[in-house]
């Protein structure tokens, strides 16, 4: 019997079909379908019935669209005559994943073991994130994320993200976060940066860090026991079978109760009903650059973007997005109060390779256009004294600092952009933080900064000592 999910490549490949149209069809992510089609996981066996009645739907539409009945018919052949296109979809389907859940249910029960002595419980730890957890592309864990990354006990997540593709999702105590909002701000972007492969999905889980779950969806799962010292006291193990899946069934369920918080995303996500637009609809900004830096380019470079945009974006969507976005930002930039944090490495590295990020293209400038870029952020910021540029000399922060993703935040929205997975291909290139509090205390924490001996703010009154000082230097970078 053909596995659901080759069963799923060949209706997308049938039909040609995009991946993120079939996902935006079920609901969900398109990570999600991609590891229904490649890696042999599924539906959750609640919510199969939908996903599969869903793709009955749009894979039948685009069938009798391109009036392709036959040729399915042939491609897809049944012994029962007289079924309809849906009918056929529907049964194939069915059959294919009661197939295909059917060997992974193991006729035993789990193994079961209550480890109390401390050398055990972390072996097993250990051996536990490698051998079992890391073999479910999902985790979900109930125990607060800021308890995991303070104790040292739970290397955990060391060994989850060095197996491949992971979606981390986990609970975040927003009654914790709240006694020092800075100090567990600046842990939650550390913990981002240090793993920009990882998918992470974080709830607030204020109130379910007693169940202290940790599962793999299809792997193995514990309960951890935490003392007062976040140090473990006992560890109850489950290996792979009806009962870690129940556990995990149960950690999914209770962190999807949960206000969401922050969930990673994709670039059709971000323009998804009008998302961009709408962020840049308000009159005071605060921008995160370690990497490039891709505003107030000259108008010349949006021709220069639109032709290293790729060739395969359906209906040239990617070029409409950077026209727009040439537009809106010409209009932001004129009058909108805007603070450009930046990283003084971050500065030099730009000046000297030109790399950047443009919304979604990578490109790299020319010396020339670096030229011409620089001298319209001078322009620009003589005729707006709302634009700020705050610099951190990187050199005076502690060496195991760490600044991957960019920060792109207004009084009502933040989202994160990880120039890492533009750059390698793994890991989520968005996240969008969704709860007000965690706006707020960014807010603060990049306005905070603007104290701390190692910033340097200009603005427009200080451009003529800039160009005094750096002016030479910088021609010099550009035209050797």
């Amino acid at each position: 019997m053909t596995t659901y999910g080759t069963l799923l490549r060949q209706f997308i490949d049938f039909t040609g079909s995009k991946l993120y149209a079939v996902a935006d069809e079920v609901g969900y992510d398109v990570s999600y379908v991609s590891k229904w089609c490649n890696k042999d996981l599924l539906p959750a066996p609640k919510t199969a019935s939908v996903v599969n009645k869903a793709l009955v739907r749009y894979f039948s539409t685009s069938i009798r669209q391109d009036k392709r009945e036959s040729d399915f018919f042939a491609a897809f052949p049944t012994d029962v005559s007289g079924l309809t296109v849906e009918q056929h979809l529907c049964t194939l389907l069915s059959k294919a994943y009661e197939s295909s859940v059917r060997p992974k249910t193991p006729a035993s029960s789990s193994k079961l073991d209550l480890l109390t002595q401390r050398h055990e419980i972390l072996r097993c730890l250990r051996n536990l994130a490698t051998q079992r957890l890391a073999t479910g592309g999902e985790v979900f864990c109930t125990i607060d994320l800021l308890t995991l990354l303070e104790s040292r006990d739970f290397s955990v997540l060391d060994q989850l993200t060095a197996e491949g593709e992971l979606h981390f999702h986990t609970a975040l105590n927003m009654e914790r976060f709240q006694r020092d909002p800075q100090g567990n701000l600046r842990a939650l972007y550390d913990f981002l940066n240090r793993y920009p492969t990882l998918f992470v999905t974080l709830y607030d889980g204020t109130g379910l860090e007693r169940e202290g779950i940790l599962a793999a969806q299809g792997g193995g799962a514990l309960m951890a026991s935490l003392n007062k010292r976040n140090e473990l006291d006992a560890l109850l193990v489950l290996e792979v079978g009806p009962n870690a899946t129940y556990l995990c069934e149960t950690a999914k369920i209770r962190l999807k109760e949960c206000p969401l918080l922050l969930a990673p995303a994709q670039s059709e996500d971000m323009n998804r009903d009008g998302y961009r637009t709408d962020f840049y609809s308000r009159d005071q900004y605060q921008f995160f650059c370690p990497y490039g830096f891709e505003f107030l380019l000259p108008e010349c470079a949006c021709e220069s973007l639109l032709q290293a945009t790729p060739q395969d974006q359906p209906n040239n969507s990617l070029s409409k997005i950077i026209r727009r976005l040439f537009i809106t930002w010409e209009e932001v930039f004129q009058k909108s109060h805007i603070d450009f944090i930046l990283l003084k490495s971050s500065v030099l590295r730009y000046l000297e390779s030109g790399e950047l990020l443009f919304a979604d293209i990578p490109y790299q400038m020319s010396p020339s256009e670096r030229l011409e870029h620089i001298n319209h952020v001078k322009e620009q910021v003589q005729n707006n004294p709302g634009i700020r540029f705050i610099v951190l000399d990187d050199d005076s922060l502690p060496a195991d600092f760490c600044a991957n993703f960019s920060v792109y935040m207004n009084p009502k929205k933040l989202f994160l952009k990880n120039p890492t997975a533009y750059q390698t291909g793994k890991g989520p290139l968005f996240y969008t933080v969704l709860h007000e509090s965690l706006i707020q205390a960014s807010g603060h924490y990049l306005k905070a900064l603007q104290s701390n001996p190692i910033c340097k703010i200009y603005d427009q009154k200080d451009l003529a000592e800039l160009e005094h000082r750096y002016g030479g230097m910088l021609y010099r970078m550009l035209t050797l």
